[in-house]
C-alpha cells in the first residue's frame, strides 16, 4: 500500500520541472570562483620532443560552485613565459571545449620552447582568471631537421660457422661419450705478420658444458652456467687484445655432469690489407687436466702438456651440427667534442634501437629504461629528447651509448628473428647546444664516433643477460679516456620507417620492493622471496675474487625443494650470470631485459659473499588516477591485484605475462582495457599502440595475435583477438572524447571490418576460422563448445562498433551499412545457434550449455527481446546449479558480472565475484593466497601475472561504484551504483579529461547514502537505489527526473552532492522548490549557447554516444550505449515535463512504486 505522501512529494518536483528541461546547464552561482589549471599539451605536461606541427592542448577547470559551464576561452602562446602573445593569440572563441584543441597559430618551430595560458568564461560570461603558464617544447617537426646518421658497431654477428672446428677434450677416454666431471685446460699459439693492422677478430664458442677463453693471459669470453649451454655458441671480437706477432689463446672447459665433453671455437681474423688467418680447435692445441698458475698466459711453458684429442668433428658425435651462435656483445659507442662558450640549453635527441642507456660526461642521462618503445620498426622508430643543459662542463665533454638488442635485435630463436625489420643495434643522436650569445653547435652521430664491445656479453628479453665485469673500461663514457684500442662506428642502414618523438610515459624504476623473507638452501644458494609477483629485476650486491660467478634466476614459484621452479616453461628463462672483477663490493642488474617474478634464487662460487639482494619494479610509468575502496576487503584486493597486473605487463606495449612470453597479445590488450583505463592514465600508452596496429595490419586488413606481430602469429587470425584494433580505438574515443583516433585510424578500421564481412559472406553470416575463442576456461585452454559462436559475436561487436565510429565521424552512409551487416549477422546467429526450446545458445551440443555462450549474446545485444528473459534465466540458473560458479575463459568472464548486475542479479554477480572455492577469483585470494590475477583459474596457473582474467574489476568500477561515461569523454556521466546485499560501502573514482568523477556510498541502517563529483563542463544523471515507499533526500541542485527500475533518477551539473534514500529518513528543514527562473533552457547535453560563426574549428558538434567497450544487458545498460540510457526520463521520451507529472501521478494512483523526494536547503547541500 503506497503512502499518500508519496503521491504528493513525487508530484511536486516533477510539475516544477515543466520549465526546466532534463540536463539544462545554469549560470554558475554569483562571484564565481572559475579557475583553470591542468594545462596539457598532447595528453602530457609541459613535455619535451613535440613533433606535432598542430599539437593538441587542454585543461581542467575547478570551481567549488554546482551547475558550472565554459562557454569561451582564449588561448596565448608566446616565446617568453611572463611575455605578450608574440606568437598567436586565439582571441576570444566561443566553445565549451576544454581538451584536444588543436594549435591554430603560425606554423612552430622545430626545437623551440613556447609558453601558453588560457583563460574562460563562465555561462554568464564572467571570465576566469588567466592560468599559470606552461610550456611545450618542439623537436623536430620535419624528420631531415635530424642530422645524425644511423650507426653501429663494427663487431657484427658471424657470418662464418663452427665448420671445421672440432670438439677437442684431454685425452682422458672417449670424450664424445663419457669423460670425468672436472675442468680442463687448452692453449695454442699464433702468429699475426708484422705491421698487421687487424680490423676483425671474431672468436666463437661453445662447450659441453661450459667454457671461459683467454687472449694473452687476459679474460675475453665465457659461458653460463645453465642447461645445455653447449647449444649457443658465444661470440666476441677480440681485436684489441691481439697484437702483431706471437699471442697466446688459453681455454679453461669444465664438464660438469658425466657424460660427453668437448670445447669447440673458431678465430676469425681480418687485416685491413685483406688478409684473412682463421684458427680453430683441433689436436695442434695442448691440453692439462691440472690447473697451474699462469698457465693461460704467454710466459707459461706449455711443452709437458699433451695433445688434445679430437672427440668429433663439427657436424658429428652428440652434438651434431646443434650449436648456434649467441649475440656478439653489447656494442658500446663514445664521441668527444669540446664545449667553448657559455652554455644556455642543451637537448639531446636518441633513438637506440633496440634499447639503448645514453652517458654524458661519465653520468647516466634519464631515467628510462629499456628504450625507446617496441614499434613495427620498419613504419615508425621513436626517439626521446632530454634536457642535459647542466650535464655539459667547458673544455672537453664525451657521449657514451650502449645499445640492446630488445625485440629488435633479438638473435636468440624467436619468430621475431624473422621480421623484415629485425637488424643489428643502431644509433640516431644529435646534441643541440644553445649558447647564451644566441649561436648553436650540433653534435650528430656519424663514422667519427668509436666503437667497441661492453661487458654485458649476452642478452635475450626473455634468456636473461651474462655480465663480465672483467671486460668493464672504467671511464669509457667520460672525457679523458684512451679510446685508441677502439675502432670507427660504421654507417648503417636506417630501420626504414618513420622517426616518431616518444611522448607515451617511458619505462621506469617505480619502486624499491623489499624482500619478505630469504631462504638459504646451501652455503652458496639462497633464495629472496619479494611478496608478490612483480615486473623488473633484482640488484644483486657482491663481493669476491676476479673470476668469481653468480647466478640469478628469477620465477613465480617455488619447487618442493625451496629452489625456483620455471618447469612450467618450454624453455629456459629469465637466467642471469654475473662474473666478477674483483677488488671489492660491487653490484649487478640487468640493462636490456626485465623478468617476472616473486622469487630471485642467487648462487655465488666459492669465495664470493652476497651482501644483499633489492628488488626494483620496472613498467611504463602510466600515472594512477583512479582508484576503488569498500567494505569488501577481498574487492579491494582485487582492485590492488589488477592495477598491480596491468602495470607489470606494461613495457611500451601492452603484454600477456612479464614472465615468459612477454608479447603484446591483443586479447589480453582489449580485455583489460577498461580496468587499466579506469585505474590509470592510459590515453597516449593505447593510442601510440594503435598506431601500431595500423603500422602492422596485413594488406587484407587482419592482424596476428600480437602486435607487433610475428610471421607465425600471422599466419592465423582471429577476429576475437584482433577486434582490439576496432574495439580499443573506440575505447579511447569513448573514454577521452579524442575524435582524433578515429580518424587516423578509420581506414585501417574499415579494411578489419571488410575483411570479415568478405570472410562470412559465403559461410551464412557465421564464422568458421581459426580462432582462440573463450580462451582458459575451466574446462581447459581451448573451449568445449567450439570457437564458432564466440567469433561471430564478436564479428557482430565489430560491426556494431563500426557503426558507432562511423555515426561519430558523421559517415552516415557508412553507419547505415554496419547496421545493416549486424542485422544480418544477428539474424544469422540466432538461427543458427539459439535453441528455442531450451531457451538457450548452443555451439556444439556436446558440451553442454555454456554460460558464454549465452553471455555474448545477451550482453551484445544480439537476443531478441522476446527471448532475453528465457535466456537470462537460463543463464542465471545454470550459475545456481553450479554453486554460484563462473564457468568462462577469458572472452565470457568479461561479460559475466555486468550482465548480471545490470540485469537484476546484483547480489548473484556479488557472489559468483567472491565466491571461495574453485573456479573463480575467490578461490584465487582466499585458498591459493593470490596477489595479483593469474593466467589460469586452476592452482596449476602457468602464469600469476595475467590480467585478462581481472576484468572483475570493470563491474566493480561500472556497476558497484556505478561510474560510466554516458557521452563520449565524460561529457555526460551515469552514476549508477547496483549494490549488493553484501557490502555496506563502496567509493570509487576515475579521471576525465574534464576532472575527476567520483561515485561513494554507504548502506546503513536501512539508508541508503550516495555522494556524487560531477566535474566542472560534465553532466550528470545519478540513479539512486530506491525501494517501495522510500524517501529520497537530495541536493536542491539535483534535478528530479522519475523513478526507473528501483532507481530514483537525477540530473545535475557539476558539483558534489549527496543523495539518500530510505524508509524513514531524518527530518529536514522543509524548503521551498527550486525556482524555475535560476535555469536557462538548454538543449539535453549543451553546455552553453554557441554562435556557429564564431566556434571553435575543432568543436564536431554534438557527439553521438553509441556501443562502448564494456559489457552491459545488450538492452542500453553497457558504457557506451547512453542513446538508450536515457530512457529513464520522461522528458527523453518526448513527452512534455508538465504532462509528465500527470502521467506520474497517474502511475503512481495506478499502483506502481513511489518515493518521497525531498530537497535540503542549500545551506544544507553538500559542496
Amino acid at each position: 500500500m503506497l503512502r499518500a505522501k508519496a503521491v504528493f512529494m513525487i508530484a511536486v518536483p516533477l510539475l516544477v520541472l515543466a520549465s526546466v528541461p532534463v540536463g539544462a546547464a545554469v549560470a554558475a552561482d554569483a562571484d564565481s570562483d572559475l579557475e583553470v589549471a591542468g594545462l596539457t599539451v598532447e595528453q602530457e605536461v609541459n613535455p619535451l620532443g613535440v613533433d606535432d606541427a598542430q599539437p593538441e592542448l587542454g585543461w581542467t577547470l575547478d570551481s567549488s560552485s554546482h551547475d558550472v559551464v565554459q562557454s569561451a576561452y582564449e588561448i596565448e602562446v608566446s616565446t617568453t613565459p611572463g611575455g605578450p602573445a608574440d606568437v598567436w593569440d586565439s582571441g576570444e572563441v566561443v566553445s565549451s571545449r576544454s581538451f584536444d584543441i588543436e594549435y591554430a597559430g603560425p606554423a612552430l618551430d622545430s626545437r623551440t620552447r613556447y609558453f601558453w595560458r588560457v583563460k574562460v568564461w563562465d555561462a554568464v560570461h564572467e571570465a576566469s582568471e588567466w592560468s599559470a603558464p606552461a610550456w611545450f617544447e618542439t623537436s623536430f617537426l620535419n624528420q631531415d631537421d635530424f642530422a645524425g646518421d644511423w650507426i653501429g658497431s663494427p663487431n657484427r654477428p658471424p657470418a662464418v660457422s663452427l665448420a671445421g672446428s672440432n670438439w677437442i677434450w684431454y685425452p682422458e677416454g672417449s670424450p664424445a661419450n663419457s669423460a670425468p666431471v672436472g675442468t680442463r685446460f687448452f692453449r695454442t699459439e699464433i702468429t699475426i705478420p708484422d705491421g698487421s693492422d687487424i680490423s676483425v677478430a671474431q672468436v666463437q664458442m661453445s662447450a659441453d658444458d661450459r667454457f671461459e677463453f683467454f687472449v694473452n693471459g687476459e679474460p675475453a669470453l665465457s659461458s653460463p652456467d645453465v642447461q645445455d649451454a653447449w647449444r649457443t655458441a658465444r661470440v666476441t671480437d677480440v681485436a684489441t687484445s691481439l697484437h702483431p706477432g706471437t699471442n697466446t689463446l688459453a681455454i679453461a672447459a669444465t664438464n660438469g655432469l658425466p657424460g660427453p665433453a668437448g670445447v669447440i671455437g673458431q678465430l676469425h681474423i681480418e687485416t685491413a690489407a685483406g688478409d684473412v688467418l682463421d684458427v680453430t680447435t683441433d689436436d695442434s692445441w695442448v691440453s692439462a687436466d691440472v690447473e697451474s698458475p699462469g698457465w693461460q698466459g704467454p710466459a707459461f711453458d706449455d711443452s709437458a702438456w699433451p695433445a688434445a684429442t679430437i672427440g668429433a668433428a663439427y657436424g658429428s658425435g652428440p652434438w651434431g651440427s646443434g650449436v648456434s651462435p649467441s649475440t656478439p656483445p653489447e656494442p658500446l659507442l663514445r664521441h668527444a667534442f669540446d664545449v667553448a662558450k657559455e652554455v644556455a640549453s642543451a637537448r639531446a635527441y636518441i633513438s637506440g634501437l633496440g634499447y639503448y642507456k645514453l652517458f654524458l660526461n661519465g653520468d647516466r642521462v634519464g631515467d628510462h629504461e629499456l628504450d625507446p618503445g617496441f614499434t613495427q620498426y620498419d613504419k615508425t622508430a621513436l626517439y626521446a629528447t632530454y634536457d642535459v643543459t647542466d650535464a655539459l662542463r667547458n673544455g672537453e665533454n664525451a657521449i657514451g651509448v650502449s645499445l640492446g638488442r630488445g625485440y629488435f635485435a633479438q638473435l636468440q630463436p624467436d619468430e621475431w628473428v624473422s621480421s623484415p625489420w629485425h637488424d643489428e643495434p643502431k644509433l640516431k643522436f644529435d646534441l643541440e647546444v644553445v649558447y647564451t650569445d644566441g649561436t648553436t653547435q650540433t653534435v650528430s652521430s656519424g663514422t667519427d664516433w668509436l666503437a667497441s664491445d661492453g661487458p654485458t656479453t649476452s642478452q635475450s628479453v626473455w634468456f636473461g643477460e651474462d655480465y663480465d665485469a672483467r671486460l668493464e673500461q672504467p671511464g669509457w663514457n667520460a672525457p679523458g679516456f684512451d679510446d685508441s684500442a677502439w675502432r670507427p662506428a660504421v654507417r648503417v642502414d636506417a630501420p626504414g620507417g618513420a622517426l616518431t618523438s616518444q611522448l607515451f610515459p617511458a619505462i621506469k624504476v617505480t619502486d624499491e620492493l623489499p624482500e619478505v623473507g630469504v631462504t638459504q638452501l646451501s652455503p652458496t644458494v639462497s633464495v629472496h622471496d619479494f611478496g608478490e609477483p612483480t615486473a623488473g629485476w633484482a640488484n644483486v650486491q657482491v663481493e669476491g675474487p676476479r673470476g668469481g660467478t653468480v647466478k640469478i634466476v628469477y620465477g613465480e614459484k617455488l619447487k618442493a625443494d625451496g629452489t625456483v621452479n620455471n618447469d612450467n616453461v618450454f624453455f629456459t628463462v629469465q637466467n642471469y650470470n654475473y662474473t666478477l672483477k674483483g677488488g671489492g663490493p660491487e653490484s649487478f642488474q640487468p640493462s636490456y631485459s626485465y623478468a617476472g617474478f616473486r622469487y630471485v634464487q642467487v648462487t655465488v662460487s666459492d669465495g664470493v659473499t652476497l651482501n644483499g639482494v633489492s628488488g626494483m619494479r620496472l613498467h611504463t610509468d602510466v600515472e594512477q588516477t583512479g582508484g576503488f575502496s569498500s567494505s569488501s576487503e577481498l574487492l579491494n584486493d582485487y582492485q590492488s591485484a589488477q592495477a598491480n597486473t596491468i602495470l607489470n605487463n606494461l613495457h611500451s606495449v601492452p603484454t600477456d605475462t612479464p614472465m615468459y612470453e612477454k608479447r603484446p597479445y591483443t586479447a589480453d590488450a582489449f580485455l583489460s582495457a577498461d580496468s587499466a583505463i579506469a585505474i590509470f592514465d592510459m590515453q597516449n600508452f593505447y593510442e601510440s599502440w594503435m598506431h601500431t596496429h595500423r603500422d602492422d595490419q596485413s594488406a587484407d586488413g587482419t592482424f596476428g595475435n600480437t602486435v607487433p606481430g610475428t610471421v607465425g602469429s600471422k599466419s592465423q587470425t582471429d577476429p576475437v583477438w584482433s577486434s582490439s584494433y576496432v574495439l580499443m580505438s573506440w575505447d579511447l574515443y569513448w573514454y577521452y572524447g579524442d575524435k582524433s583516433v578515429l580518424s587516423d585510424n578509420y581506414d585501417g578500421l574499415k579494411k578489419w571490418m571488410d575483411h570479415y564481412e568478405q570472410n562470412i559472406a559465403g559461410t551464412g553470416g557465421v564464422y568458421t576460422g581459426f580462432s582462440y575463442a573463450d580462451w582458459l576456461s575451466p574446462a581447459g585452454a581451448n573451449a568445449p563448445e567450439g570457437t564458432r559462436l564466440t567469433a561471430t559475436a564478436y564479428v557482430y561487436k565489430g560491426a556494431t562498433t563500426m557503426s558507432q565510429i562511423a555515426t561519430a565521424l558523421g559517415l552516415e552512409s557508412d553507419a547505415a551499412h554496419y547496421d545493416e551487416l549486424a542485422a544480418r549477422i544477428a539474424d544469422s546467429f540466432n538461427t543458427v545457434f539459439y535453441d528455442a526450446e531450451a531457451g538457450a545458445y548452443f555451439d556444439d551440443r556436446a558440451a553442454g550449455y555454456r554460460q558464454t555462450s549465452n553471455l555474448l549474446p545477451l550482453s551484445f545485444g544480439i537476443v531478441p527481446a522476446a527471448q532475453r528473459a528465457t535466456v537470462l534465466a537460463n543463464l542465471v540458473k545454470d550459475i545456481k546449479d553450479r554453486g554460484n560458479h563462473l564457468n568462462t575463459g577469458a572472452i565470457g568472464t568479461k561479460e559475466l558480472l555486468p550482465v548480471l548486475a545490470e540485469n537484476g542479479e546484483a547480489d548473484l554477480a556479488y557472489s559468483v565475484a567472491t565466491n571461495p572455492s574453485y573456479p573463480g577469483w575467490g578461490y584465487w585470494f582466499t585458498e591459493l593466497g593470490a596477489t595479483t590475477m593469474w593466467e589460469e583459474w586452476g592452482d596449476q596457473s602457468r602464469s600469476h601475472d595475467h590480467a585478462f582474467l581481472g576484468t572483475v574489476v570493470d563491474w566493480m568500477y561500472q556497476d558497484v561504484a556505478g561510474i560510466q561515461p554516458a557521452a563520449p569523454g565524460y561529457s555526460s556521466i551515469r552514476i549508477q551504483p547496483r549494490p549488493a546485499s553484501g557490502l555496506t560501502h563502496a567509493e570509487g573514482h576515475v579521471d576525465s579529461p574534464f576532472g575527476e568523477v567520483r561515485s561513494e556510498w554507504t548502506s546503513a541502517d536501512d539508508v541508503f547514502t550516495l555522494n556524487v563529483r560531477v566535474p566542472v563542463g560534465a553532466t550528470a544523471e545519478v540513479y539512486v537505489p530506491a525501494n517501495e515507499g522510500d524517501e529520497t533526500d537530495s541536493d536542491p541542485n539535483a534535478t528530479f527526473t522519475g523513478i526507473h527500475d528501483g532507481f530514483a533518477v537525477f540530473t545535475v551539473g557539476s558539483g558534489d552532492y549527496v543523495f539518500s534514500t530510505g524508509a524513514d529518513l531524518p527530518d529536514e528543514p522543509t524548503t521551498e522548490p527550486t525556482d524555475p527562473g535560476t535555469t536557462e533552457p538548454t538543449d539535453p547535453g549543451t553546455t552553453a549557447p554557441t554562435d556557429p560563426g564564431t566556434s571553435d574549428p575543432t568543436d564536431s558538434g554534438t557527439d553521438i554516444p553509441g556501443a562502448g567497450a564494456g559489457s552491459g544487458d545488450g538492452s542500453g545498460t553497457s558504457p557506451g550505449d547512453a542513446s538508450q540510457n536515457g530512457d529513464s526520463s520522461l522528458a527523453a521520451t518526448g513527452v512534455p515535463i508538465a504532462l509528465g507529472g500527470f502521467l506520474a501521478l497517474l502511475l503512481i494512483a495506478a499502483g506502481t512504486m513511489a518515493v518521497v523526494v525531498r530537497r535540503r536547503s542549500k545551506g544544507a547541500s553538500s559542496n
